[in-house]
């Protein structure tokens, strides 16, 4: 298998971050991809980079 690493900086540093179950954004895996070097935390579904604070929902869909 392919080791994973950070989209930002390439680090192989990272951890997989699973939210706690009963909160909005829970999910029975990973949901997000946190860089132990530069810090940066990619949603596992939208690929995008998280800001301070936000949560990447379930699925990769916004709730309305």
């Amino acid at each position: 298998m392919e080791k994973q690493t950070c989209k930002k900086c390439k680090s192989e540093n990272i951890i997989m971050v699973q939210y706690v179950p009963g909160t909005p954004d829970a999910y029975d895996g990973v949901s997000e991809i946190l860089c132990n070097d530069c810090k940066v935390r990619i949603g596992r579904w939208s690929g995008k980079e998280l800001a301070d604070r936000e949560t990447e929902p379930k699925y990769g869909v916004k709730k309305k």
